[in-house]
C-alpha cells in the first residue's frame, strides 16, 4: 500500500498498521470515547509527541512500541494494564459502534479503537515481561 492509501490508519510500528473502517453514513451515530479511557488518559497524553491533536487528529499520536515503552517509563505499569482493561471493557459495552474522541479530534469504528487497546496492553505485557 501507499502512504495515500493509509491516510486514515493508525500506525502502530514501521511496518504495521490498524486499518480505519469506513465510517460512511454512520458519523451521527458516535458516542463519547473520552469518558470510556477513563484511567487510561496518562498514557495517551504521552504518546501526544509527533504534533497536536487539535491539528492533526490520531495522526499527533505515536502508538509504536517504542514509544509507549518510553510513555511508561513515567508510569504505574500495572496500572496501565488496568486501565487498559476497564477501557477495553467499556468500549465493548458501549451500545454504539461508532466512537468519538473530542481530546484525540477522531471517529472511529469500535473494533478499531479495540484493535488499538488490544496492542497497548500488548505493548505494556511485553516492557512487563522484559523486567524493564
Amino acid at each position: 500500500m501507499t502512504e495515500r492509501d493509509r491516510q486514515h490508519d493508525i500506525q502502530i510500528a514501521d511496518d504495521r498498521w490498524i486499518e480505519f473502517i469506513d465510517l460512511a453514513g454512520r458519523y451521527e451515530q458516535a458516542i463519547d470515547l473520552d469518558a470510556l479511557l477513563g484511567e487510561l488518559w496518562p498514557l495517551i497524553y504521552r504518546l501526544e509527541t509527533h504534533c497536536a491533536a487539535g491539528c492533526c487528529g490520531i495522526d499527533a499520536y505515536d502508538f509504536t512500541r517504542e514509544a509507549v515503552d518510553a510513555a511508561l517509563a513515567e508510569l504505574d505499569r500495572a496500572q496501565m494494564r488496568d486501565a487498559c482493561a476497564a477501557a477495553r471493557r467499556a468500549v465493548t459495552a458501549a451500545d454504539g459502534d461508532v466512537l468519538i474522541s473530542a481530546t484525540m479530534n477522531h471517529y472511529a469504528d469500535k473494533r478499531v479503537i479495540l484493535q488499538l487497546l488490544d496492542h497497548l496492553d500488548a505493548c505494556i505485557a511485553a516492557r512487563d515481561s522484559a523486567g524493564a
